[in-house]
């Protein structure tokens, strides 16, 4: 199965990629800016995207609504969050630092 994946521009994490996993097994690479079509292997039930020790919650590839997903620092459009609870995503929450948001 194949999907597009996107990762937008944002300031936070500017320099380092992000790594998207299908079952536990890296697949991909996902560049800031960049949307790629990757290919996940036959039968992947859940994928996930990661960085350093943080990552997004796993995403059941049932669940998604078509073949295109975006890949997102979780708090990098509200500045109030990114100030005050930036500790929080690389700590407690590091498992909800990066989204994973399934469009059309």
């Amino acid at each position: 199965m194949d999907i597009e994946v996107f990762r937008p521009k944002q300031f936070q994490d500017m320099a380092r990629d992000y790594k998207l996993f299908a079952d536990g097994k890296q697949v991909a690479v996902i560049k800031r800016g960049k949307t790629q079509t990757v290919s996940l292997p036959a039968n992947t039930h859940v994928i996930q995207a990661k960085i350093d020790w943080c990552s997004s919650a796993e995403v059941k590839v049932s669940e998604l609504s078509g073949r295109k997903i975006t890949v997102k620092n979780t708090f990098a459009n509200n500045i109030i969050e990114a100030m005050f609870f930036a500790w929080y995503y690389i700590s407690f929450g590091k498992n909800k630092y990066l989204t994973i948001e399934s469009s059309n």
